[in-house]
């Protein structure tokens, strides 16, 4: 089940602004409101939505590093990853709910690579592609980066196949650096990749 907007903020209140994770734990990954969506932490308890609407989509894994999710255990053993990151202060992951309504149709995140360059990342339904939603959260997370993290420096990488996602890093102030081969997580699978780098004044 997805929560509400009320029932996450009234989960900040109690926690002093904070959401409490089991074992005591507080997250690091904030909620953001946008002008049509909420961005909140995505947990296991998803996993049957997520799975159902975009993880186990061959239109939407083609394009990105994980391969299409075969069953719902596919999709909670990455969720309890990211429930793992949600302590981190180096990785961030959000799902993507509309506003008037808390449906989940989407995911994405930053996460810091050695240099401490951040690395933006998302990925939603394919119903809801090419409507703004992917621009609108790309623009909130890098906002919440920037402002709150103090980061000045992103990539991004999309399919060359994709060139929609393209469109989005550049709305956002993304520059084409170059052509890269990135290699699925199944360790076979390659494709062709466009790599953008944002840099803040």
């Amino acid at each position: 089940m997805t929560k509400t907007k009320k029932e996450y903020r009234e989960t900040q209140i109690k926690s002093g602004g904070k959401d409490l994770l089991s074992g005591g734990k507080y997250m690091q990954t904030p909620i953001i409101e946008t002008e049509r969506m909420i961005l909140r932490p995505i947990t296991v308890a998803d996993a049957a939505d997520i799975f159902e609407r975009w993880t186990s989509d061959e239109r939407v894994s083609k394009y990105v590093k994980w391969c299409t999710h075969a069953s719902v255990n596919d999709t909670i053993e990455w969720l309890k990853h990211e429930e793992e990151s949600l302590l981190s202060d180096t990785s961030y992951q959000w799902g993507f709910t509309l506003k008037d309504s808390g449906y989940l149709f989407g995911s994405g995140g930053i996460f810091s690579h050695d240099d401490g360059v951040f690395e933006l990342g998302y990925n939603i339904m394919h119903k809801y592609w090419n409507q703004g939603y992917t621009t609108e959260a790309a623009k909130a997370m890098l906002d919440f980066a920037v402002k709150e993290l103090k980061q000045k420096e992103f990539v991004a990488f999309h399919a060359v196949e994709n060139p929609a996602s393209g469109a989005v890093m550049r709305k956002c102030g993304f520059v084409y650096e170059g052509n890269e081969v990135h290699t699925k997580f199944d360790g076979v699978t390659s494709y062709d990749t466009k790599r953008y780098r944002l840099l803040i004044p």
